[in-house]
């Protein structure tokens, strides 16, 4: 009898444990104020130089969540409160910068954490000639290159942004040689590059084009022959025409 009873009142405390697991809410990191703090610099893209703009943390719903201002000198920032485990959009603001944007998913962790994040932006003055970072063309082609879209889509997000925008797409050609060819090749590249432009949204008419019969002045072939496997090809820039 003695071990009935023992065994029943073992049975109704297991019972009573899941009862309050069940209907006890769960602590989540928020609940315990857990943050996450975003530091980095942001640094002028054509110069690599510190800039000071405005870095605005918006959340999911668009809601402000937080912000900084860079640090002149060295272009730091630091913004902290954020929510472990939550996407937020990042605005860089300034009035002689291009408008940028950028998406940070921040890691789900329970302590206390810092994500380290650099950012650039591209200078928005009349006649600032931005480079390609990589050329989206093959030696003496005019097709868009395999991967192509990794390197313009950030500038397709920037024309995006900033729709007062006007560009003029420079092409140069690979090599000195007969300036007909040359300027066939870089009319056709520059084509290439509006039509990108135009079927991702962008307007025909703030698009203008300068094909080049000559090599980059600033950036000219290598005189010594290039490493294996690294050959030299035009250089491409985006230049502020209007804002």
């Amino acid at each position: 009898m003695k071990k009935f009873q023992k065994a029943f009142i073992n049975l109704i405390g297991i019972l009573s444990l899941m009862l309050i697991n069940e209907f006890t809410p769960q602590v989540t990191n928020a609940q315990v104020g857990t943050v996450i703090t975003v530091a980095g610099s942001v640094l002028d893209e054509v110069t690599r130089n510190p800039v000071t703009v405005n870095v605005v943390f918006s959340d999911e719903s668009g809601t402000r969540a937080a912000s900084s201002r860079s640090n002149s000198k060295d272009g730091s920032y630091l913004v902290t409160g954020l929510k472990p485990g939550k996407k937020y959009k990042v605005r860089l603001e300034q009035s002689e910068f291009f408008q940028a944007e950028y998406e940070i998913q921040l890691p789900n962790s329970s302590k206390y954490a810092e994500v380290s994040r650099d950012f650039l932006v591209k200078p928005l003055v009349k006649g600032t000639r931005i480079p390609s970072r990589l050329a989206p063309f093959e030696l003496k082609k005019s097709k868009l290159r395999v991967g192509a879209n990794e390197i313009l889509d950030d500038f397709k997000r920037t024309l995006t942004i900033n729709p007062n925008v006007n560009i003029e797409i420079q092409c140069y050609p690979d090599m000195d040689g007969d300036k007909a060819e040359n300027a066939k090749l870089t009319q056709e590249r520059c084509n290439s590059l509006r039509d990108y432009f135009v079927k991702s949204g962008v307007s025909d008419k703030r698009i203008s084009l300068k094909p080049s019969e000559n090599v980059d002045n600033i950036n000219p072939p290598p005189i010594r022959k290039a490493a294996k496997g690294k050959r030299y090809i035009g250089s491409t820039y985006f230049v502020v025409t209007k804002f």
